[in-house]
């Protein structure tokens, strides 16, 4: 399960960043490709900013962490759906792959619970400090 998982994600990422800088996509002029790499360039620049204050570095991390979840929850979600199409009835398969979406939703859960959490203590925070 974890070299399809490694498989999945490399060819996630080949088929994602590949067009971007391929001479020969059809699809992405000279102008959308220098557009491209300026954004990658902006973006590069804005995480390693040393102007900003605490609190964005903070919300930058925590967005960014949530990103890499939100697709770990995704491929995993996909992953155990597909096993119990492949189950073919074998009611052992059907229930592990249950029991796998069921802890992917519960640790889903304990995410989104955790950001709503952290989210309003900072307000709470931000407020004492004001």
């Amino acid at each position: 399960m974890k070299k399809t998982l490694l498989s999945l994600i490399i060819i996630t990422f080949i088929f994602i960043l590949y067009p971007a800088y391929s001479s020969r996509a059809s699809l992405i002029t000279p102008d959308k490709k220098q557009d491209f790499t300026s954004n990658i360039n902006n973006a590069a620049t804005s995480i390693y900013d040393t102007n900003r204050d605490l609190n964005t570095t903070v919300a930058k991390v925590i967005q960014l962490v949530l990103s890499v979840l939100g697709m770990i929850f995704l491929v995993l979600m996909f992953l155990a759906g597909n096993d119990w199409m492949q189950a073919a009835g074998n009611e052992e398969k059907v229930k592990k792959s249950q029991e796998v979406i069921r802890n992917l939703l519960i640790g889903l859960v304990i995410v989104l619970v955790a950001y709503a959490m952290s989210s309003g203590f900072s307000t709470v925070l931000k407020n004492l400090v004001k």
